[in-house]
């Protein structure tokens, strides 16, 4: 068994305790606080991460932990693992389903492995480098599609598009066969499963909500980076751009470049 086998073991685990909590709290009488930055957080946050960091420490001690709800510990490995118990929270909190639990483990800063584990829904992507990208436990690919005037577009919520951005995502939202809105992680999973053809995100991300979705997007023969087209890593935050196909990002890229 590789070392990323080991891992990916370990992650499916903490997805399987993430889905029962999560799924559970979601169909109880919701209790939604917020933080300092008027983001949403509930208990079930807190408690599926406390729970993977004590799994984490118990079985690989050595590895480094980035956390949304309780933030960095610094290992003594070239492993990292970044954690978003509830990536959507404002979904979730509000009774939507596109929210999801996010795991991924860096190497050296850089994603090797990711889950996007959706329990309202009963399904997960998995990707670890090298391996391809899993949903429902079959192997999956991006569209390959090239042709931007064709292409199915997933676009943030627009309020995540601050001044610098703006233009760019204007120029992306006129353009494109179908757009669709606010689809979260989801829809980088859905971008791997060929679904859909790009993926923009906004100003308003940080690397527990990028991570995980680099392998599932790039073992699926998919491109994911920042605006720039540079690549994401433990990082990386704000705006991020993924398509089905390294020739469909060019374009993409292109578009977007006025806005940046």
């Amino acid at each position: 068994m590789s070392g990323l086998d080991s891992l990916m073991i370990a992650a499916l685990s903490l997805a399987n305790f993430a889905a029962e909590i999560s799924a559970k709290a979601w169909s109880s009488d919701l209790a939604v606080d917020y933080k300092s930055d008027g983001s949403s957080l509930t208990q079930a946050d807190l408690l599926i991460e406390t729970r993977w960091r004590e799994e984490i420490k118990r079985q690989f001690p050595s590895h480094g932990i980035l956390g949304e709800e309780y933030g960095s510990d610094t290992g003594t490995s070239a492993f990292t693992w970044v954690l978003d118990p509830i990536d959507g929270t404002r979904q979730f909190g509000t009774g939507l389903l596109n929210f999801a639990s996010l795991i991924s483990v860096c190497r050296d800063g850089m994603p090797v492995l990711g889950i996007i584990d959706m329990p309202g829904l009963r399904a997960r992507y998995a990707a670890a480098e090298g391996n391809g990208t899993l949903f429902a436990g079959r192997r999956v690919r991006s569209s390959s599609r090239r042709d931007m005037t064709e292409a199915i577009i997933s676009l943030a919520n627009p309020d995540s598009f601050g001044r610098e951005s703006a233009s760019g995502y204007e120029n992306l939202r006129s353009t494109g066969r179908v757009r669709v809105f606010d689809g979260g992680a989801p829809a980088y999973g859905a971008l791997a499963r060929g679904l859909i053809d790009i993926c923009l995100n906004g100003d308003d991300l940080d690397a527990y909500d990028i991570c995980a979705l680099c392998p599932v997007v790039q073992e699926a023969g998919g491109k994911i980076t920042d605006w720039y087209g540079q690549p994401l890593s433990l990082a990386s935050s704000g705006a991020i751009v993924a398509s089905a196909s390294p020739e469909l990002h060019a374009k993409v890229l292109a578009r977007l470049s006025p806005g940046i």
